[in-house]
């Protein structure tokens, strides 16, 4: 046994330490030594600090740990982190730890009549902190806004294995840099989050969906540019190529969903309204989506595609202003082909975020993001994915070395998230 996996198991129990058959907590093809399970923000801080001392790379997930760049680290998984530790129904906020299942906690959450709005990055894998680590813009950010504006206050593990927490209750309660929100999208690259204070919504009253079977994605692109300009805005407003679709429902061509969350009355009426737009754009076939038994399977599938278009590989995204996506659509097609045989197109139209599935995604994503900048946008990702623009970038070289600098204080010896480079 090495060191450094006697020391885990002293820190967290030999129970929670596995070094053999770790692959069902893994994503990717490089080893770490042990998969450790830690259940308080102390065994993180053991955990981290062990590392630190040691030089050991670390990176951390929910229920599966990326382990690129992780050959003889630690994989460091939260699920036994699972726990809604208080909620406040008067201030809508809730503490709750860092390992808990992003969508069980939107569930249970709803059964208090509250409401977290942002979508899992992967259902079946993604934990609360996951979400405000990854940071992602959901489909339904547009009425919502991004994830970060649910961050209130948080408990983290620095990768020195120093704990620090900041934040309130309060909506303003920052003097300074605003280091709450900063935290938002790094990845575990500046440390680890342990507990989260969230901000909560009171849950809708009424629920609609909309679906339509539409010739083409210009077709469904000017149906949302119409549904705007009738000053309807949906949760969601959501246009998906056939493969991607049919995985939803079967449909000829490709699939729209729409998403109405509100009041009652307001709520039914903007349903009729979306639906007739995209009967005129040329829809073959529509419905409004009443029952909620059915309209919570069709979002369940719903999550289960999004979670397939994150995870895919070949893929690039970009945003532009929401009334150019008939346009970035038009032009799209000279670059990657057909969009509609396409296997992985989702267009988000309230967003204006495009992602499309090419084989020669580098190489693409540098024709792909002149068209977006073309149109006032920019091709998108996550942190630590390549700045796919820095040929657009005169200051590319400027900002890497900004990041890096911001990273190397958090981190001097350069332990976190090993995987991730700017």
């Amino acid at each position: 046994m090495s060191d450094i996996v006697a020391k885990l198991k002293g820190i967290v129990g030999e129970e929670y330490v596995v070094t053999a058959d770790m692959s069902q907590y893994l994503r990717g093809n490089e080893q770490p030594q042990a998969v450790v399970f830690p259940g308080s923000t102390e065994d993180v801080a053991g955990i981290v600090k062990a590392a630190y001392d040691a030089g050991i790379k670390v990176n951390v997930g929910g229920k599966v740990v990326d382990t690129k760049g992780l050959t003889g680290g630690i994989a460091i998984v939260m699920s036994r982190m699972n726990q809604i530790e208080e909620v406040d129904p008067e201030n809508l906020t809730c503490w709750v730890q860092a390992g808990m299942n992003h969508q069980e906690f939107v569930e249970k959450i709803l059964e208090k009549n509250l409401y977290f709005p942002p979508e899992p990055y992967a259902v079946s894998t993604s934990s609360i902190g996951g979400c405000f680590g990854i940071g992602d813009v959901d489909t339904k950010a547009f009425n919502y806004l991004p994830t970060r504006t649910y961050i209130l206050a948080y408990e983290s593990v620095l990768p020195t294995g120093e704990v620090y927490k900041i934040g309130t209750k309060c909506i303003k309660c920052v003097s300074g840099y605003d280091l709450i929100h900063f935290i938002t999208g790094t990845r575990a690259t500046l440390g680890i989050l342990t507990r989260v204070l969230v901000k909560l919504l009171p849950k809708p009253q009424a629920y609609r969906a909309v679906v339509a079977d539409m010739p083409s994605l210009g077709a469904a692109a000017q149906a949302f540019k119409a549904i705007q300009k009738r000053k309807i805005f949906p949760t969601r407003l959501n246009a998906l190529c056939k493969a991607l679709g049919n995985e939803i429902m079967e449909t000829k061509g490709v699939l729209v969903l729409v998403d109405l969350e509100g009041f009652p009355a307001s709520t039914a009426q903007n349903a009729l309204e979306v639906e007739a737009e995209l009967r005129i754009a040329g829809a073959t076939f529509s419905k409004i989506v009443e029952d909620k038994a059915e309209y919570d399977e069709l979002w369940a599938k719903w999550l289960k595609v999004r979670e397939k278009i994150n995870l895919q590989e070949n893929k690039v995204k970009f945003t532009v202003g929401p009334a150019k996506v008939p346009n970035a659509i038009a032009s799209l097609a000279g670059i990657v082909g057909n969009l509609e045989e396409n296997p992985g197109v989702l267009v988000e139209g309230l967003n204006g975020k495009l992602t499309v599935f090419t084989e020669n995604a580098e190489n693409d994503a540098v024709a792909i993001n002149k068209l977006a900048m073309s149109l006032g946008g920019n091709v998108c990702g996550l942190l630590g994915n390549k700045l796919k623009s820095k040929a657009y970038n005169e200051d590319h070289n400027e900002i890497i070395n900004v990041l890096n600098s911001i990273r190397s204080q958090f981190d001097p010896k350069g332990i976190m998230a090993p995987g991730i480079k700017f």
